[in-house]
């Protein structure tokens, strides 16, 4: 996913620099009607010779392994570039023909580099820090503007600082947009007590392992997991006590499944589903041991009135080698029906169903 958003954004600068030199090219159209005809050939010189050229070679630069990471950079010295290629042309303007040049391809140039490709807020400052001191030079070396040079040196300088100070604003909201996404995809898919994947996440990502696990034929497990007597525990301890119930077993289950592909989650109350694949039916039973020894290490005090002194889970399984007809809901419902004859059994143990030719279809 981040390989594809990276090659999109590299096509999306591509476009916009070929857009930003045909633009340029437009403006020459436009620019030939108010030049005095001696100033057409430097004119032409500076425009065809650096300046769309400066942008192509940004371009080919752009077919580099290393543009992306310094695009940032490489466009900040864009703008720099552009910017003093036409203070040149305004220079030689009024020297050598006393023709005031437009001053505003500087603004021009600096919003184009600086929203349309995309230059950070820190290097969109440095940049519109040294055009606005190429520009003041020139002012003092070249009076173009006359009794305006004050004014036009405080548009240049504004516009040039409102154009970083604008990006210091949009970056800032950007950052604001990303994060705040960020907490609503977690909260989307996270149980905020235990941190674990919420129902709908669960069902979600076990439906992607499953289909993973067909095309791979992968054997594959489901476990349900419910703490004992929880209503009496809390009803003993309070609700903040259960909480930490339920925290103590979401901890139990990321000790005991800890490979990438497991996926936990929160059920519903203090029930519980772990998904896996490539699993055995006595590695199924080995990782339901575990989390029943782990609690009996626990030894955390039950409710007065609860079948055990200490808390405990019961664990209902099932692990299936041929998947090709399986459905995820018929799997959870195999493994509910386990959980359920686990609690009928007595409670704080687990019960493991093997499927091979059975199909379980809901």
């Amino acid at each position: 996913m981040e390989v594809v958003t990276k090659h999109k954004e590299i096509l999306r600068l591509r476009v916009a620099l070929i857009i930003g030199a045909l633009l340029l090219a437009s403006f020459i159209l436009a620019d030939m009607v108010l030049l005095p005809s001696p100033l057409y050939e430097f004119y032409l010189q500076n425009r065809l010779l650096y300046q769309i050229p400066v942008i192509f070679a940004v371009i080919a630069l752009s077919f580099s392994k290393f543009f992306y990471a310094a695009r940032s950079w490489i466009f900040a010295g864009l703008m720099v570039m552009l910017t003093f290629a036409n203070y040149v042309l305004i220079y030689q303007s009024w020297v050598l023909y006393e023709f005031a040049f437009p001053y505003e391809g500087t603004i021009l140039y600096a919003f184009y580099c600086v929203f349309a490709l995309g230059v950070t807020y820190k290097l969109a400052l440095a940049a519109s820090t040294i055009s606005i001191a190429g520009f003041i030079g020139l002012m003092v070396i070249a009076p173009v503007y006359g009794d305006r040079v004050m004014i036009s040196t405080s548009f240049v300088v504004g516009s040039l600082f409102i154009c970083a100070y604008a990006k210091y604003r949009l970056d800032r909201i950007v950052i604001l947009l990303k994060s705040t996404n960020k907490k609503l995809n977690t909260l989307s898919r996270e149980d905020p007590l235990t941190h674990l994947l919420n129902r709908r996440a669960l069902m979600k990502e076990g439906e992607r392992l499953l289909s993973l696990s067909k095309r791979q034929n992968l054997s594959f497990a489901v476990f349900m997991l419910d703490l004992d007597d929880f209503k009496k525990y809390n009803d003993a301890f309070g609700h903040q006590q259960g909480d930490d119930a339920i925290v103590a077993q979401a901890d139990v289950m990321r000790a005991v499944f800890q490979r990438q592909t497991d996926i936990l989650g929160r059920y519903g109350g203090e029930e519980f589903m772990v998904i896996v694949s490539g699993v055995s039916a006595r590695q199924v039973e080995q990782s339901c041991q575990q989390i029943l020894d782990t609690w009996d290490e626990k030894a955390l005090p039950h409710a007065p009135n609860a079948s055990a002194k200490t808390v405990s889970c019961s664990i209902g399984a099932v692990v299936v080698n041929n998947v090709k007809r399986q459905t995820l809901e018929g799997l959870i419902n195999q493994a509910d029906n386990e959980l359920y004859q686990a609690k009928a059994a007595g409670k704080g143990t687990y019960l493991l169903s093997t499927l091979s030719e059975i199909n379980v279809d809901s």
